[in-house]
């Protein structure tokens, strides 16, 4: 094995052991996974209990809120460590080492967003209540993974230290909640929320969901939902590791 296989299991052990102390981390790995066995049950039962309320025609802003936001949560915690470590000096003592910053970031922010695809999957798939074809679910659970990355270089590039990250990473929460109102938009005019990333691998969740949602539309949004947020994480990474070196 080589030193440099060493060294970044090295950094990916090290991030795990301090993941694993982490309290909050188990919270947003563990309460998807419940909110959706709750869901499951408990979204039928309203359903029949209030018939009035027609609640079904909801479910899918309810389950892409559950099953989409957990990257988002994913890149804020990742982004809390980048920041500590920034505040610290460490990030600069990797510019000396045979790991660069930019593969170093990128070790992590993938495992970050790899476990995020089957979290979404296996949630969806818990709560039961809509139905798209597993396929879709896949694609659209790869596309939402990358905002993950996104959020952690956001914060990274835009916050000084920790305190600041945790203030803006608690109004995050705007990259899903907006495009998830587009459900209610008629027509397409939804596209215009097309300027935040996170709208195309929501309204591509909304488009699978739909009996008369179109495929190339889908397809297109996952695409379009890949490449955005892959293209401002880049962006911001550059403005991120500019910060570092004037520093």
């Amino acid at each position: 094995m080589s030193v440099s296989s060493i060294q970044w299991q090295q950094v990916l052990l090290a991030d795990a052991r301090k993941l694993l102390k982490e309290p909050f981390f188990w919270f947003i790995m563990v309460a998807p996974v419940l909110l959706g066995w709750g869901c499951r049950y408990l979204l039928p039962y309203l359903d029949a209990r209030f018939p009035g309320l027609e609640l079904s025609a909801y479910y899918p802003v309810i389950v892409a809120l559950l099953i989409l936001t957990p990257p988002v949560y994913y890149g804020f915690v990742l982004a809390l460590l980048v920041l500590e470590e920034k505040d610290q000096g460490s990030l600069l003592a990797v510019a000396v080492t045979p790991i660069s910053l930019g593969s170093f970031l990128f070790a992590r922010i993938a495992m970050f967003t790899l476990m995020s695809v089957p979290l979404i999957f296996v949630v969806h798939e818990i709560i039961g209540v809509v139905t798209i074809s597993r396929p879709e679910l896949f694609f659209v659970a790869v596309s939402a993974s990358l905002s993950a990355p996104l959020v952690v270089m956001l914060l990274a590039a835009y916050c000084k230290n920790q305190l600041e990250g945790f203030v803006m990473g608690k109004g995050m929460g705007f990259l899903v909640l907006f495009p998830l109102a587009m459900f209610f938009v008629t027509d397409y005019w939804h596209v215009l929320c097309g300027v935040l990333p996170t709208y195309w691998p929501i309204i591509a969740y909304f488009t699978a969901a739909s009996t008369d949602g179109s495929e190339a539309f889908f397809y297109a949004a996952v695409v379009v939902g890949a490449l955005f947020q892959t293209s401002a994480a880049y962006w911001l990474y550059q403005r991120f590791s500019r910060q570092l070196s004037l520093g």
